[in-house]
């Protein structure tokens, strides 16, 4: 049965045939087998109505040779389906199938036939539509978004056999460590952030193993920044790094983080014999950047 546009069809007859352009074509692929599952298709007719198009597997490779991207084709002995799909590539509530007893005869351009159509909405639809086919949510991962996120870290200052340097522990590690966010620990802190938090103080003077990944700063003559990924406790084979005890704590500041190369570091650092020097421990509000520079 002949149809003069798409808007004629339904699914309670079979056996149509018209003409339609091919307005988009595309494969679907298993991103992790790269294996081809579907091969889909969204026809145009004259009037700027569109329809999506699956071919079964089993048909690809045979309309694949035959069918071109913006071309227009007469097409015989398709099926019509309504379709529940949540997550479809227009509006159309009915689906074209593919069979085996579907033609597909190039013909000449149809300049009548449109090669793409456009949908506007106003901007109140678009934007708190969520009943629809499509959702927008904010991008949260824009520099304009994270200047208002407050995230924390904490610094450590370690001393070994072979010298002393600047550890750096992280909100998400520093949960895993000590069992509470960083913000939970700013707030723990003493009046002035004159105190560390007793959560902290637990480590200061502890001999541990900490497995590290270190940035050199290729642009300055400071120390490198050693990002703490795990705390373990020292055992006989494995020296360690001890954390001093000192009765004050460094002030919170900022600083500015520079270009860097960076590589994976997971040697302990060597055992110290004897602790002699005061080491500070500090928590410091990372919204804007993420090193605090030392002197030397």
């Amino acid at each position: 049965m002949a149809f003069n546009g798409i808007r004629d069809l339904d699914s309670e007859k079979q056996l149509w045939s018209g003409h339609c352009r091919i307005s988009r074509a595309w494969l679907g692929v298993n991103v992790t087998t790269d294996k081809v599952l579907h091969f889909d298709l969204i026809l145009m007719d004259s009037k700027g109505n569109d329809i999506w198009v699956h071919i079964p597997p089993v048909l690809q490779d045979h309309f694949k040779r035959l069918l071109q991207e913006q071309q227009v084709y007469n097409i015989k002995n398709f099926e019509i389906h309504t379709t529940q799909l949540k997550y479809r590539p227009i509006a159309n509530t009915y689906i074209m199938s593919f069979s085996r007893k579907t033609t597909v005869q190039h013909v000449p351009d149809v300049p009548s036939i449109p090669a793409f159509k456009f949908s506007f909405l106003k901007a109140s639809e678009l934007c708190f539509n969520s009943s629809g086919s499509t959702v927008l949510y904010p991008n949260l991962d824009i520099p304009e978004v994270k200047a208002f996120t407050t995230r924390y870290r904490i610094q450590l200052d370690v001393e070994s056999n072979s010298g002393p340097a600047t550890f750096i522990i992280f909100e998400y590690e520093a949960k895993r460590f000590f069992g509470v966010s960083g913000n939970e620990l700013f707030n723990r802190t003493g009046q002035n952030n004159e105190a560390p938090p007793a959560d902290l103080l637990k480590i200061v003077g502890v001999t541990k193993l900490f497995h590290v990944k270190f940035k050199i700063n290729l642009y300055s003559d400071s120390q490198a920044d050693f990002t703490v990924l795990k705390i373990l406790e020292p055992t006989a084979q494995s020296p360690a790094s001890v954390l001093h005890k000192d009765a004050s704590c460094s002030s919170i500041t900022s600083g500015v983080e520079s270009s860097q190369t960076s590589s994976q570091h997971s040697t302990p650092i060597p055992a110290h014999q004897e602790a002699d020097k005061g080491v500070s421990v500090d928590m410091t509000p990372d919204n804007k950047l993420k090193r605090k520079m030392h002197p030397e």
